[in-house]
């Protein structure tokens, strides 16, 4: 469910890209919509870079729907920003720092699968969960969970019985999840049953997160594995609430999993082009950044 800032930051959005851009792009039916997934790309990336990988990913983010043009032509799409931030790293991996990390020689791969051992009642297995991003090394994993504007929506989360088993066990069964996300696991699974000003995780898709970890596990035994949220913030965030109070979530949730199997990382995206500021294993990375800016860096009206 929208919410009025979240509209707000949607028109924020287009009118960046129309700046940037011009009126012709936008859908005259679906205004906040370009005409095709190509105009919503920063100078430098292309479809090349990666369209097979949204296309075999279960998202659809490229193709249009029976009512609506596809996801990714919105102004506020998290896939297209995603795609926008590292999709020029594809064929340069090794130039790639994220949170610190580096020395990535595999290719970069977007809307990664994760399998997460787990059965529908069909005794199918389960969808696997899609992570926007998977970086990996000869011996670690990090993968990426990219936020846009989802965090200023109303999203009931909730979670399947069938995690109960790999977080908690059953009977002889032991548990997949270490115990902090064990325990994380009961907080986020009681949120249903709370009224949503009561729930501790509001602005954070807390039960997304338990499920990539549980995915990044069962698709990654052997440590070591990064599980990174990236999010993104308006120029003013420091003014609006809602992102004051998603930041303290970030935090909560951080400090629950701190030290665990499976590290866990969260980074603004305006934080992550600061670290690139610093990076020099690409010449190109200066203009990549300003073209980020030029397209993402904008306030929300209060």
């Amino acid at each position: 469910m929208s919410t009025r800032l979240q509209d707000r930051a949607k028109r924020a959005a287009a009118d960046q890209l129309q700046r940037l851009r011009g009126p012709d792009v936008f859908r005259p039916d679906r205004p906040l919509y370009v005409r095709r997934p190509a105009d919503n790309l920063i100078p430098g990336v292309s479809l090349a870079d990666f369209e097979a990988d949204l296309d075999a990913a279960d998202g659809n983010e490229l193709r249009d729907g029976r009512t609506r043009p596809a996801k990714f032509c919105a102004a506020y799409s998290s896939s297209a920003l995603a795609v926008n931030a590292f999709a020029p790293f594809r064929p340069r991996p090794q130039a790639l720092t994220l949170a610190g990390l580096g020395g990535f020689t595999a290719p970069l791969k977007f809307e990664g699968k994760c399998p997460n051992g787990l059965l529908d009642e069909n005794g199918q297995p389960a969808r696997a969960p899609n992570l926007d991003l998977l970086a990996t090394t000869g011996e670690a994993v990090v993968a990426v969970e990219s936020k846009f504007l989802e965090p200023l929506g109303s999203k009931k989360q909730a979670l399947s019985p069938k995690y109960e088993r790999p977080f908690l066990g059953s009977g002889s069964t032991q548990p997949v999840a270490g115990p902090a996300w064990a325990a994380l696991y009961r907080v986020v699974a009681a949120m249903k049953d709370r009224k949503p000003k009561d729930r501790p995780f509001r602005h954070l898709d807390a039960a997304q997160l338990v499920k990539h970890y549980l995915g990044l596990k069962v698709s990654f035994p052997q440590p070591p594995r990064t599980l990174v949220y990236l999010y993104w913030e308006p120029t003013n965030a420091a003014e609006l609430p809602e992102f004051i109070r998603h930041r303290a979530e970030v935090a909560d949730f951080a400090a629950r999993v701190e030290g665990c199997d499976t590290r866990f990382i969260a980074l603004s995206y305006t934080a992550l082009w600061q670290e690139w500021e610093a990076n020099t294993a690409w010449p190109g990375l200066r203009t990549h950044l300003a073209n980020l800016r030029d397209r993402y860096a904008f306030p929300i009206a209060i």
